[in-house]
């Protein structure tokens, strides 16, 4: 009996020592690091996260535990095989790492993982929850990963003829152009004036020796410059007006616009981009540094492919927020246009088109500027619109 009680004493000590040094020192000389396979790709894409943990200290770990969660936009790809071998993917954003180590020893882990959404990501801290020998005191603590961990996800283009149709010209009366790039020192000919044409393209000789008002109708070029401009609010009204209510249009719409630079990346046509999103937080410069000019976004001019790699990295970066209401964005356009000069047409890509847009385009057209509106949402407002506004709503199966 006495035997029996002293192993027993031995067996607490013992087990009340370990206990001790595993909470004291167990996570001395832990390093846990992060590589990513990949620093730049486009959304859809997949890449590969390689986990490394080192065990450097003097007490092996018989159990280690990685809690890994992502940051929203990337999800691990788990393949799953059914009884008949077919195989599909599973998508998590959480994933649980399993580690027997022993001291000066490194385990590493690869994991594929899916970049569904564009933006700048960075996975952050894991926790790691250590047991001591006999598996009854869990520990944990927080560590912040380190290692070549950052990869920037640009938006993937969508093809804009088949994603959207066409509210404009509705009656069949005129051809639409291709393109809204055209140079009016290039002159293809004349055709009879419509009262969709601005009076500043009226080809007066041609009037003259037809008898009837006639405009030019110019021809393409790749010389001209245009402005994307962003609206980041998703409603009219927003509850909260410096969050989109509904982000998954303002996605589309930066991906409408990731679509646009796409198009004219062989071109040497210089594209800006201006939004109603907060430029401090992109490095960008404001319009100016009035109260309103402030808190737009307005890029410098991307031109040619390689201007447009960085015109797609700016977007992957857009915050989704909103610095001012877009309506305070199209006036300060319309009072200060020498802070926009230069900027050519304009494409406005919106969540939704209201009556302050429309009279915008108005306003623009009276300045000989084109407005060509691309509407994330349906085409519900279409009988109100003039049938000289171009807008491209969505298409929806």
């Amino acid at each position: 009996m006495i035997i029996l009680f002293s192993i027993l004493i031995a067996v607490i000590v013992v087990y009340a020592i370990q206990v001790r040094l595993y909470k004291k020192h167990g996570f001395e000389g832990i390093d846990y690091r992060v590589k990513l396979s990949a620093r730049e790709v486009f959304e859809g894409d997949d890449i590969y996260l390689y986990e490394e943990l080192t065990n450097a200290g003097r007490l092996p770990l018989p159990y280690a535990k990685v809690d890994t969660e992502l940051p929203d936009g990337m999800r691990f790809v788990l393949i799953e095989r059914d009884k008949k071998g077919s195989s599909k993917r599973r998508f998590s954003k959480y994933i649980r790492s399993m580690f027997v180590l022993k001291n000066n020893q490194t385990v590493r882990r690869r994991w594929r993982v899916n970049c569904t959404k564009r933006g700048v990501y960075k996975p952050g801290a894991v926790m790691l929850i250590i047991n001591d020998i006999f598996g009854f005191n869990a520990n944990s603590k927080l560590f912040t990963a380190v290692g070549d961990n950052t990869v920037v996800v640009l938006p993937r283009t969508m093809n804009l003829e088949e994603a959207f149709t066409s509210s404009y010209y509705r009656s069949g009366e005129i051809s639409v152009l291709r393109s809204l790039f055209t140079d009016p020192m290039m002159v293809a000919g004349s055709r009879e004036y419509t009262s969709y044409d601005p009076m500043n393209k009226i080809d007066w000789k041609s009037t003259a020796v037809h008898n009837r008002l006639m405009v030019r109708v110019e021809d393409h070029t790749q010389s001209r410059r245009f402005n994307i401009v962003l609206n980041m609010q998703s409603r009219d009204i927003e509850a909260d007006p410096t969050t989109p209510s509904v982000p998954e249009t303002n996605e589309l719409c930066i991906k409408v616009a990731a679509s646009l630079l796409d198009m004219v990346s062989a071109e040497n046509i210089a594209v800006r981009v201006i939004a109603n999103a907060p430029p401090k937080r992109l490095g960008v410069e404001s319009v100016s540094e009035d109260e309103i000019g402030h808190n737009i976004l307005m890029t410098r001019p991307y031109s040619g492919k390689y201007d447009m790699i960085e015109a797609l990295r700016m977007l992957a970066a857009l915050p989704m927020e909103i610095s001012l209401p877009i309506e305070k964005l199209l006036d300060h356009m319309i009072q200060n246009p020498g802070f926009y000069e230069n900027g050519g047409n304009i494409i406005l890509v919106s969540p939704y088109i209201s009556e302050r847009m429309i009279n915008f385009h108005s306003l623009m057209k009276q300045q000989g500027i084109r407005v060509v509106f691309y509407i994330t949402s349906t085409n519900q407002n279409a009988l109100m619109i003039p049938d000289d506004v171009e807008v491209h709503f969505r298409v929806y199966a």
